[in-house]
């Protein structure tokens, strides 16, 4: 006779299951799923943050959110769309109180760990399409708030316009209509800058 585990889960236990498990007090739960997310999460940070710490700090506080409202999760979407949809309520949150506050400075080192990060490459890279993707980097950072948010997830993240919708809480005509000024504006300067 097969003996079976007397774990109740593992690393191939679907989220929906852990967060219920982590809901009901099992040890390990939660740390699973926040080890199995915590890289996505920092991924998706690392789009509207430039400054490390920052990234840290919305990281650390999405997961501290997702924690609180556990209970929450109903699981119609995606566990990760949800986690999509608080990481992006708190970095909206942010970009919004950066903008009200004098802007900073950013050492070299900062701006080279960043592009780094976001290249995937060596910070010394200088490839055409290194280039590119910093100057693309640049401008999205430039946009309106929801123009900026809308950019970042539908083309730099590539996720679907459904999913955005969910996500921000905006209906496809508004994704629709921010993305096309966000793309357009864009567009235009790295025509201006000699990018494309």
């Amino acid at each position: 006779m097969k003996q079976r585990s007397t774990n109740i889960y593992d690393h191939h236990t679907d989220d929906c299951r852990l967060v219920s498990l982590a809901g009901d007090g099992v040890n390990g739960a939660f740390r699973l799923l926040v080890e199995r997310h915590s890289n996505y999460v920092a991924g998706i940070v690392s789009r509207f943050m430039f400054r490390d710490e920052d990234c840290r700090e919305i990281v650390q506080d999405t997961f501290v959110r997702i924690w609180k409202h556990l209970p929450e999760f109903d699981g119609r979407s995606k566990f990760t769309t949800w986690v999509y949809t608080i990481a992006f309520n708190i970095c909206l949150d942010r970009v919004k109180h950066n903008r009200r506050r004098p802007e900073c400075r950013f050492s070299e080192e900062d701006i080279q760990k960043h592009q780094a990060f976001m290249d995937g490459n060596d910070p010394v890279q200088t490839s055409d399409a290194a280039l590119l993707a910093g100057a693309i980097q640049k401008y999205a950072k430039r946009l309106a708030a929801t123009q900026q948010l809308v950019f970042i997830l539908r083309d730099l993240q590539d996720l679907p316009v459904e999913e955005v919708c969910i996500i921000t809480g905006f209906d496809a005509v508004k994704v629709k209509t921010n993305l096309y000024h966000a793309r357009k504006y864009i567009r235009e300067k790295l025509t201006k800058g000699g990018y494309i």
